[in-house]
Order: C-alpha cells, then structure tokens, then sequence
C-alpha cells in the first residue's frame, strides 16, 4: 500500500471511531449497562493476549533491526498482567487504578521506542522483563489485599482527575509510540510497523475518550469494543507470526535433514575413495613394486650369468618376460579401475612355491618353504592374496632391507587358526621404534585389520625378524592335525 492510501485509511478509521464515541451519548442519552462477567471476559481476554504478544516479542527482537520491540515486549507484558487484576476486580477505586495503571504502563513501553538503545544488551533485556513481571505482580497484588489504602478514583459513577491524569498521560504516550512507528515505516516498509502504530493509536484514542465517558456508558462500552479489535488485531498477528515461524522450522528442517544426508553421502562416498585408494596403494607396493623388485634382481644375475652360462642365462630371461607380463596386465587393471582377477591364477602351493623359487634365483638367498596342504585349502581367494602379498612384501624386505642369507616361510593349522610364519637371519630392527617400521610393515598390519588376523612382528637388532600372521577359522571346524 502506498504511504497516502495508509494514512488516508488510518486516518478515516481515527476520525470514525472518534465521530461514533461522540455521537453515542447523543443517541442514546443517560443509557447504561452494568454486565460485570461480559466485562471481565473482554479484559481478561485483552491481558492474555497482551502477555502472548511480550513473550513473542522478547524473542523476535533479538534481530538487530528490531530491538525496539524490547521495550514494547516490557509494555505489553505489565499492561496485560494488571489487565488480567483488573478482570479479577470488583467496581470501585482498585477497579479503576488496575486499568489506568495497565494503560500507563502499556503507553510507556511505546514511547520508550524513541529511547531504544543500539547496542546488544541481552541479558539486561531478560532481565528487564522479569522485574517488570515481578514489581506488576507485586502492585496488583497490593492493590487487591489493601484497597482501604488506594486513592478516590471514582466519586458517584464520575472519573475523579486523580483517575483521569494518567489515562490522559497514557494517551499521549501511545499517540508518541505510533508516530514513531508509523515513520519507521516510511523507512523500513514493514508490515509489522503499520501493525503496531495501528494498535498504538487505538489505544491513544481509548484513553483519550476516557475523559469523555462515564462507567457503563455507550463510550465506555464503545472503547472496550474498540480495545477488544485491538487485542484481537495483537493476537492475530501473533498467531500469523507462530504459523509462519512454524512453516520456516518445518523447512529449515527438511532442508537441514537433506543437507545433512548429503553430507553423509559425501563423507561416505570419500571415505570409500580414500580407503580404495589407501588399498589400491597396498597392492601396488606389495604387488607390483615388489614384483618389479625380484625381476631387478633377477635380470642382474642374467648379467652375470651371459659370459659363464649363456643358456641358462636366457631360460632366466624368458622367465623375467612372462612375470613382467602379468606385473604389466595387473598394473593395466588397476590404471582402468579394476581390480586385478585372481580367479585362473595357480593353487597356493604352486604361487608359493614359484614365489620362493624366484627369489631364490634372484639372488644368493636360501628361502625355504613348508605348506600343509589343509591350510592352503581353508583360505578363501581373498586371504589367499593377501598371504601372498604379506610373503613377497617379508621376502623383499630381508633381501633388500635385513641383507638376509637364508629364511623360512611356513603356512599351516595350528588352535583353529591359519597361521603364516616368515623369518629371516637378517639384521633385525627395534620393534619399539616407530621409524623402523616402513610402508610394507603398515600394509601388513592394514591386512590383518582387513581381515581380522593377528599381526604380530618380532625383532631385535642382529637377530633376524620373524612375522606372524593368523586367520580364524572356527567355523570351519578345524582341528589341529597330529
């Protein structure tokens, strides 16, 4: 709505509200209606909703832009807590002092918006709200238990001026607070703005035809009807704002939920990544890089087998070419994603066998082998290769690491367990220096994890080394053999 349409549609409302309070005592002179419960459900009614809106406002104003509401939260909370006395008391001075006073509260906290104060002062605002709470208890309380000790107010059906002066203080007040809310809203354009110079005018405009009404008049009866609009305006709006705020929770929080299962999503879906990735560099070490190792080995020994043993030297060679080829096809798989196939490679005690035999003619190494065939065959396709990986990874490291001359590998049934054994005569290494222990030994310990064996490496320093590694299979029944 544009600025002139509101202040045209404010005003007329002003003017007609004033023009039906002045016109009352002319239609129907002398007329009144005492209707105590009606009365007390109108104001008991107005205090409720008064006490709601504070309790909206006080969290609502948090915002920067609206820390005015503050104040106006403090207003509305004394002028609906002595609104609710007010409904609880019978006719007389008590009757009359809840009123005004709830009304020179309530236009305080609305003039007081002139006054707001820009800085963050939280904790002093709650605090506010809970003395206001407290000293507006404490008066209602007082002016209901000692009524005898309350000023005349009301002299023979007549407002006394003593009753008058704060209703007239109050309108000037509540008049103050919609002028300032209504040029907040020339700058701001807020809907809310408009609501509560609306609601501060009417109840400017109550208090100013209070001196003009007597009690249980038309006027009188008219400017409660006029307050009731108001508070139902209040508990309007109050009831649009907690819709509102409720539809935005419920979306804020599907939104956050879906967020949060992205997040999860994508969490897991980088965890796979880096653990594929971690397990694709285990088998590129254990595998490849050790496989490309032995053939080094080996091609130096064709080297100086050529001049003394041509012949055996190119058996060697050809050898070399057909291991390369599968290191070659295996490292082919892992560049395209898939994982090489282990599905036509030899039994275990053919692929141990050539794997001892290569390292053996690789270089002046004596590795010796022992396998129970009863072993071998529990292992599924998985262990298999990473018992394999874990021998050539140990292999490897007492040739090129402990500068070994002999070892053993063993693989075989022992307390319902698959259990590999691999030592050396090497140089050995201190198992409680975290140094020593390299990127294979870590691998290793990964692949126990992996499958949930016992990984343990023994070692002191020119004693050699000695791994162990085993696999549970007590649900295969196995019984250690005699």
């Amino acid at each position: 709505m544009r600025p002139f349409s509101l202040y045209l549609v404010i005003g007329s409302g002003s003017v007609a509200a004033l023009f039906i309070s002045l016109t009352l005592p002319v239609l129907l002179p002398g007329w009144r209606w005492q209707h105590e419960p009606l009365h007390s459900t109108i104001e008991a009614l107005g205090g409720l909703t008064a006490i709601a809106m504070a309790i909206v406002l006080h969290h609502s104003a948090k915002e920067h832009a609206r820390k005015k509401f503050h104040v106006v939260a403090g207003g509305f909370l004394a002028m609906g807590l002595l609104e609710v006395f007010h409904a609880l008391s019978t006719p007389g001075n008590g009757f009359v002092l809840l009123r005004n006073m709830a009304s020179l509260f309530g236009g305080i906290g609305f003039a007081l918006v002139w006054f707001r104060s820009s800085e963050d002062k939280r904790k002093s605002e709650s605090l506010m709200l809970w003395l206001v709470a407290g000293g507006t208890l404490g008066f209602g309380i007082w002016i209901l238990g000692f009524p005898e000790q309350l000023p005349i107010l009301l002299r023979q059906g007549e407002f006394t001026p003593t009753a008058i002066a704060p209703k007239s203080l109050a309108c000037m007040l509540f008049l103050a607070g919609a002028v300032h809310f209504l040029l907040d809203y020339r700058r701001t354009r807020r809907s809310e703005d408009v609501i509560f110079s609306c609601l501060a005018l009417m109840f400017g405009l109550a208090e100013l035809m209070f001196t003009y009404s007597t009690i249980w008049d038309g006027p009188w009866w008219f400017w409660h009807g006029l307050r009731l609009m108001a508070y139902l305006l209040v508990l309007g709006y109050v009831g649009h704002g907690y819709l509102t705020t409720l539809s935005d929770l419920k979306i804020s929080l599907a939104q956050t939920k879906q967020a949060e299962e992205s997040v999860r999503q994508s969490e897991q879906q980088l965890r796979d990544v880096l653990e594929e990735r971690e397990r694709l560099a285990e088998d590129l070490h254990d595998g490849a890089i050790q496989s490309m190792f032995t053939l080094g080995l080996s091609l130096e020994r064709c080297t100086k087998l050529i001049p003394k043993n041509p012949k055996e030297a190119m058996s060697t060679i050809g050898d070399v070419i057909a291991d390369l080829k599968l290191v070659i096809r295996d490292l082919r798989s892992y560049i395209s994603g898939i994982e090489p196939e282990h599905e036509n490679d030899p039994p275990m005690e053919e692929a141990m066998t050539s794997l001892v035999r290569t390292m053996n003619h690789s270089a002046p190494f004596d590795f010796r082998m022992q396998i129970d065939q009863a072993a071998s065959t529990l292992l599924t396709p998985d262990e298999r290769t990473h018992v394999l990986y874990i021998i050539k990874e140990a292999m490897s490291n007492s040739l090129q690491h402990a500068q070994a001359k002999s070892g053993a590998v063993s693989l075989h049934v022992q307390n319902e367990v698959v259990r590999l054994e691999i030592e050396d005569n090497g140089l050995g290494f201190d198992t409680a220096n975290d140094e020593n222990h390299g990127y294979g030994l870590r691998n290793m310990a990964a692949r126990s994890r992996r499958l949930g064996a016992r990984f343990e490496v023994l070692s002191e320093r020119g004693q050699g080394t000695r791994i162990i590694f085993e696999i549970p299979k007590k649900d295969n029944h196995v019984s250690t053999p005699v």
